[in-house]
């Protein structure tokens, strides 16, 4: 409802100034996807399976391992209805994510894969 009221009152106000400027303008939504909720149960196999990775990369681990919520469109929105879904995210230099000033370490590259083969590896 929150995002549907954002674009209500965007298309509202864009309107309002095409008005004042006598342009015409049409708004057509292109994509609509509503947000989904990440399964629990996947969300803590991944988060297990990061755990693991980040082990077998540096022997041990001081931190605990995030659980970060996304607003961001994935496919997670378009497979929801098909699947339970859940996202495993690799740490970017000042969380930049999706921007030309993303920027991911190699080390953190190789732990998001190792990460994905332990979560493999625990499903077999």
């Amino acid at each position: 409802m929150g995002r549907e009221a954002v674009v209500c009152e965007l298309s509202n106000r864009l309107y309002q100034i095409c008005d004042r400027r006598s342009v015409s303008c049409t708004i057509d939504r292109k994509h609509d996807a509503n947000a989904v909720i990440c399964d629990s149960e996947l969300t803590s196999k991944l988060k297990s399976a990061a755990y693991l990775g980040l082990k077998r990369m540096t022997g041990s681990v001081q931190d605990e391992v995030p659980v970060l919520m996304s607003g961001a469109g994935h496919d997670a929105m378009a497979l929801s209805h098909l699947t339970k879904v859940g996202m495993l995210f690799a740490r970017c230099r000042g969380g930049i994510s999706h921007f030309p000033e993303e920027h991911v370490l190699d080390d953190d590259v190789w732990i998001s894969g190792l990460a994905i083969l332990a979560f493999i590896e625990t499903q077999l």
